[in-house]
């Protein structure tokens, strides 16, 4: 494969591929993509070959590979599936031993994968064409058609290459699936599982274990502890080898793996096999070569992002992650850093990278770094999945210095609560209390002798040999006491250690010393000598109404011990990285020691988390000393995190000082070229600049614009308001006075629907536009219609004021509109009308509002299932009920309330609180003032932001051709997908979620 052929022909044949081409062109283009893309030489290729029984032909052929083409997969899917089977069975009969026989199907846009599984078809991956990515085809295909040793690590390789459409998924996860159903119910494989549904539990507050995110996130393990193998250019073959840790810890690796929940597989029949099939996967890739956190893409690429998103998952892109720790790391050769929430390990390996830089140019010997390192990057997660790709993580940014480490490398990356909701008072002292599922009596640690490290592994060996030997309780605890533990701790392990020996009699055992090792290393890291200069990281963002009944109980209680938690209607509004925020201080920072995580935009001003930033916190004091501002800079977490619109900043604080927040912030501008953007990208794309703090939200959940909004003139009944022109006979209608009669439409409510319209002269001051709430659409107005308004100076004419006037059309008009009003309106008990038609037209004074003329106003829709906003700088139009209005100050101010109601975050807020109609909510009204949408305020960069976007949105909007008899929801629809496609709309929504955070 040439240069200039990827470079010339590939985007080529890919764009062609994507248009779904005719069969004998897309053959040509298979053909050419084999040929050249992977070698595959003229003579191997068999078209049209015949089965050996007759019954069917296959369209290409390569080895052990077969290709149907079809001309549109998504109608021809089902034909694929019946005729696989057996294309694949007589490629498989031609095929060599061994050689694991795939067919693939293709209309050019899509490539679908099979196997066979035990005779059955599985479907194994699957891929759609990207003619802007053009070498991802052959990535994708890549593993399949050609393995290529010494592949480049990088993230989209990785994901393609394992992901959940990738062909390796596809196939070891069907054969997992296979295997849990042969032996799920071993008590041993049950208990790892409830143990590991118990973890998530803490880690998101609910009951998210299911067994297809467990067979998942086994996969993922086997892969992660597999490629911490490569790193060392250790052999895969040996899977119980690789899996416990063993393989690792004879090279003098500690920690880097061990055995835990997900070595299940190797006790069934066949586990080895995809174990070892799986690793051997691995191969290919230069994996010291590494120079971001690959494995985060890959962990994002399997797990779907919707449930990433509920599950309060937002993973920190690379370029952010390096820019917080050169920030907040100045020393990293003498910092002790930790990350109390690691996930995949972005933050700890770019710790690590810094770490290495400033050894190398201080002239550290190599193993003195990596020893360094050791000692002083520290990462502890919850999450099984996530500590193990940690661990992998934190190997990898060694790159080339794996080499020369110590003897001994231990990896500090530990499995453990770090919020330690699993610590409680226990007399004088505390204790850890470890579950142990279905409904057992938990397992009691001592806390004091958790927090020694060497006296606890010495005390963690006597309770294994006890278990090898089945010694005595008393015996145990006699051996502890000698290790140099307090007698009343040795007769709390003696105790745990009868359970454990129960345990070990039932066979759930295997597990108990990584989970005893593992959660009880917070308490270890939070005694004082062990404590860390820097917490860095990302916290789970997890807000309170989305908690199960247990977990809120708890946060609630946390919150309430440092001052932070508020209640009543913003109570919903609480978040779990908070608590990360002020337990995480307490517990894990030494005095004087410094905060830098990523966190919602909220934690800069919203009201639920003004305690973290005015320094009223109580049990630790943190006072913020910095904040990055990341509600314009672009894809952060975006569409993969499942939160496209989430806004994103960075909170640096210092332990044991006081004060609130700086005076200025510092902000990120720009769109980022991908989510997983480089450095240099972001260096490109992204502009400083020096800010106001975020004006602080106010507790009161309403808007100042509550009281400045109105409700539009009442204008019915329509068909003595809303006119159209009448024929006028051959004198032709007045300039001064146009012929007029009211105009019927299907909106007309009963009684008023038999009542004949009036008609006549009506002279030309009282013929005004008129905005309906059909007028309005996002950033723009469409047609008006016409009316007839009684309004002089401010004051609301009636018939016989209109002719004292001497606007004799004016009051004719009014005269036959009056009568037929008292005729049929409703009456009071004297049979009179309840109202005049004059006072139905000013209800409320909704009409003399409008006679105070201004030369800009906002206007915004009463109902409908979607609001529309935009702006009017015509001062004669008269605004219907059926419409909101206000006088702006400014057009700036009108374009940025315009803004804020145009989104669908707006939409979202207040939907619950919305009548229902037949089908849909329908009513806005007020609604959105429920809401604490601030007043314009033209020093705030946010607020001035959304102006400038809102501009250039009414002019896209401006420029959309819009039919002359669509109906205004195809207008409004047409005009939002052009904002959409230009994307000024993401950019408002982003903008409007840092403005109104949860």
């Amino acid at each position: 494969m040439t240069d200039i052929w990827r470079r010339d022909r590939l985007p080529e044949i890919v764009r062609s591929m994507a248009a779904r081409p005719r069969h004998e062109a897309l053959r040509g283009l298979v053909t050419e993509l084999l040929r050249e893309g992977f070698g595959a030489a003229f003579s191997e290729l068999e078209h049209e070959r015949y089965l050996v029984d007759n019954s069917g032909r296959v369209d290409v052929a390569w080895g052990a590979t077969v290709i149907e083409l079809k001309t549109d997969l998504r109608r021809e899917e089902r034909d694929v599936v019946a005729r696989m089977p057996d294309y694949l069975a007589d490629a498989c009969g031609r095929s060599a031993p061994g050689r694991t026989t795939v067919g693939l199907a293709t209309d050019g846009a899509t490539l679908l994968a099979y196997a066979l599984d035990r005779g059955a078809l599985a479907q194994i991956g699957r891929y759609d064409v990207e003619p802007d990515h053009p070498e991802r085809l052959l990535s994708w295909l890549e593993p399949l058609l050609a393995p290529v040793p010494e592949v480049m690590p990088t993230p989209i390789a990785v994901a393609l290459t394992f992901g959940r459409y990738s062909l390796a998924f596809g196939r070891d996860h069907a054969e997992l699936q296979r295997l849990w159903a042969e032996i799920g119910d071993h008590p041993e494989v049950r208990l790892k599982r409830d143990l590991w549904d118990g973890l998530l539990r803490q880690v998101y507050g609910d009951d998210v274990g299911s067994d297809a995110l467990f067979l998942q996130h086994t996969y993922l393990t086997i892969l992660v502890k597999a490629i911490a193998a490569r790193v060392l250019d250790l052999a895969v073959d040996d899977p119980a080898e690789m899996l416990s840790g063993r393989l690792l810890a004879n090279e003098g690796i500690i920690g880097a793996v061990e055995a835990d929940f997900f070595d299940w597989p190797l006790l069934a029949e066949g586990g080895d096999a995809l174990v070892r099939r799986l690793a051997a996967e691995t191969v290919r890739f230069r994996l010291r070569d590494v120079e971001v956190d690959v494995l985060k893409s890959l962990y994002e690429s399997l797990i779907d992002p919707d449930e990433r998103h509920d599950l309060g998952e937002y993973y920190t892109p690379d370029w952010l992650a390096a820019r917080v720790v050169a920030a907040a790391v100045p020393r990293p050769l003498e910092q002790r850093v930790l990350d109390p929430s690691c996930g995949s390990g972005t933050f700890l390996f770019h710790a690590i990278r810094r770490l290495i830089a400033a050894g190398r140019e201080a002239g550290v010997p190599p193993a003195e770094i990596v020893a360094t390192c050791a000692e002083r990057v520290f990462g502890i997660d919850v999450h099984p999945v996530a500590v193990a790709l940690a661990r992998v993580t934190w190997l990898l940014a060694l790159g080339d210095l794996v080499q020369d480490r110590p003897p001994t490398l231990s990896v500090p990356v530990f499995m453990g609560d770090s919020m330690q909701w699993s610590l409680r008072p226990l007399g004088a002292s505390a204790e850890v209390l470890v579950d142990v599922p279905p409904n057992d009596p938990p397992l009691r640690i001592p806390a004091g002798l958790a927090s020694d490290q060497t006296l606890f592994e010495r005390a963690l060996d006597e309770l294994n040999r006890g278990l090898d030997t089945l010694a005595e309780p008393e015996t145990v605890q006699a051996a502890i006491l000698r290790e140099g533990a307090t007698a009343e701790d040795a007769a709390l392990l003696a105790r745990t250690f009868s359970q454990l020996k129960q345990l070990f009699l039932d066979g759930r055992n295997h597990i108990w010393t990584f989970i005893l090792r593992n959660l009880l290393r917070p308490v270890w890291l939070s005694h004082p000598d062990h404590r860390a200069d820097v917490l860095i990281g990302n916290p789970p963002w997890i807000v309170y109404r989305h908690l199960s009944a247990e977990m809120k109980d708890r946060l609630r209680e946390a919150l309430q011990s440092y001052n932070l938690w508020v209640g009543g209607s913003l109570a919903t509004h609480q978040d779990m990285f908070a608590l990360f925020w002020a337990r995480g201080a307490e517990r894990y920072l030494r005095d004087g020691g410094s905060l830098a995580l990523v966190l919602p935009y909220a934690a800069l001003n919203a009201p639920a988390f003004a305690a973290m930033r005015d320094g009223s916190m109580q049990r630790v004091q943190v006072a913020i000393t910095g904040g990055w501002g990341l509600e314009r800079a672009w894809p952060i977490f975006g569409a993969q995190s499942g939160s496209s619109t989430t806004s994103t900043c960075v909170l640096f604080g210092q332990r044991d000082r006081t004060g609130g927040p700086p005076a200025e912030i510092d902000r990120w501008v720009g769109v980022l070229p991908r989510r997983d953007a480089s450095e240099a990208e972001a260096a490109e794309a992204l502009e400083h600049v020096r800010a106001a703090w975020p004006r602080p939200r106010t507790l009161i959940a309403a808007s100042p614009y509550r009281r400045r909004f109105r409700q539009g003139a009442t204008l019915t009944p329509r068909r003595f308001f809303l006119v159209e022109h009448a024929a006028a006979g051959r004198l032709q209608s007045r300039r001064d006075a146009p012929r007029l009669r009211g105009r019927v439409g299907n909106l007309d409510k009963r009684p008023w629907t038999t009542v004949e319209p009036p008609e006549g002269p009506v002279e030309r001051p009282f013929v005004r536009r008129i905005a309906l709430g059909e007028s309005i659409a996002p950033y723009r107005l469409l047609d008006f219609a016409t009316g007839v308004v009684p309004m002089e100076e401010g004051a609301i004419l009636t018939a016989a004021s209109a002719e004292a006037h001497g606007h004799r059309g004016l009051a004719a008009w009014l005269r036959d509109a009056e009568a037929k009003w008292n005729e049929h309106s409703n009456k009071d008990v004297q049979g009179n009308a309840r109202m005049s038609l004059a006072e139905r037209v000013d209800a409320m004074g909704t009409m003399r509002a409008q006679g105070n003329r201004a030369p800009i106003r906002i206007l915004y829709t009463k109902a409908g299932t979607r609001l529309s906003a935009c702006w009017l700088d015509d001062d004669d139009v008269i605004v219907d009920h059926k419409a909101y209005w206000s006088a702006a100050n400014s057009l700036e101010e009108a374009a940025y309330v315009a803004a804020v109601l145009n989104t669908a975050i707006v939409l979202d807020r207040v939907k619950d609180l919305q009548p229902v109609g037949q089908r849909d909510p329908r009513d806005f009204d007020n609604l959105v003032w429920t809401l604490p949408i601030p007043e314009f305020d033209a020093n705030d960069a946010v607020h001035v932001d959304l102006a400038a976007a809102a501009l250039h949105a009414a002019d896209v909007s401006a420029r959309v051709a819009l039919p002359d008899d669509a109906h205004f929801t195809t207008k409004r629809r047409l005009i939002r997908l052009a904002l959409e496609a230009d994307g000024v709309a993401e950019t408002i929504e982003r903008l409007v979620d840092a403005l109104l955070p949860l």
